[in-house]
C-alpha cells in the first residue's frame, strides 16, 4: 500500500469526512476534504495536518469543505451503476443506460466517439439525480503493454478541478463509461 493510499485511509476515518482528493502542484500536495454539515472543519483540518505530516515527506495544503447539500453521497444502495453500453440506431448511435436505485436513465452517443460517450454518461449521471457538474475534457488511450483502457479526464465546473478516472471494457465506448464513473465515482 502507497503512503497515500494509507493516508487516504486515514482521513477517511476522521469524523464527518466523506470525500478525499489528492492533487499535486509544484512539489505540494493538495489534499481536499469534503465533510458532512456541522463538522467542526477547523478539527478535520488539524488532524488532517497531523496525518499529513506522518505520511508525506514534502509540503501538503489541506482544504476543508462543505458540499452542496443534493452533492453528499446517496444512501447505502443507492450508488450509481453502469447498466449497458451497447450499439443501436443500426450501429450509428450508443446507449448508456444508468442505474440508481430503482432509477434508470439512458442516453445516446455518437458511434466512434468516446467524448460524446462521456457527455452521454454525465447526462445521464443528472437523469438519475446525481450531481453531476463536470464537461469533458478529453480520454487518451493507455499504452498497449498496461492493457486495453483509457483514462478520462473531467473538469468540475464548479471548481476547475480536473478529475481523471481509468478504465477497460469489452470496446472503447464501454471503456470510455466506465472511465468517467471511475472519475467521479467518489462524488456522486
Amino acid at each position: 500500500m502507497s503512503t497515500k493510499d494509507a493516508l487516504e485511509l486515514e482521513l477517511r476515518q476522521l469524523p464527518g469526512v466523506w470525500f478525499v482528493s489528492f492533487t499535486e502542484d509544484e512539489g505540494t500536495t493538495l489534499i481536499e476534504l469534503a465533510v458532512r454539515p456541522g463538522t467542526e472543519q477547523a478539527k478535520v483540518r488539524d488532524e488532517a495536518a497531523r496525518s499529513a505530516v506522518n505520511h508525506l515527506e514534502g509540503p501538503a495544503e489541506i482544504r476543508v469543505f462543505n458540499p452542496p447539500r443534493e452533492q453528499l453521497l446517496s444512501p447505502r444502495g443507492e450508488r450509481v451503476r453502469l447498466v449497458l453500453v451497447l450499439p443501436s440506431d443500426g450501429g450509428a448511435s450508443i446507449e448508456v443506460q444508468l442505474a440508481r436505485g430503482p432509477q434508470r436513465y439512458a442516453s445516446r452517443a455518437l458511434a466512434g466517439d468516446t467524448t460524446s460517450v462521456g457527455r452521454a454518461v454525465i447526462e445521464a449521471l443528472r437523469g438519475v439525480g446525481a450531481h453531476a457538474p463536470f464537461d469533458v475534457v478529453g480520454f487518451h488511450a493507455l499504452p498497449s503493454d498496461w492493457g486495453a483502457g483509457l483514462l478520462a479526464v473531467l473538469r468540475d465546473t464548479t471548481t476547475g478541478e480536473l478529475r481523471r478516472g481509468v478504465a477497460s471494457g469489452r470496446a472503447p465506448a464501454d471503456a470510455a463509461a466506465r472511465a468517467v464513473l471511475d472519475a467521479v465515482n467518489r462524488s456522486i
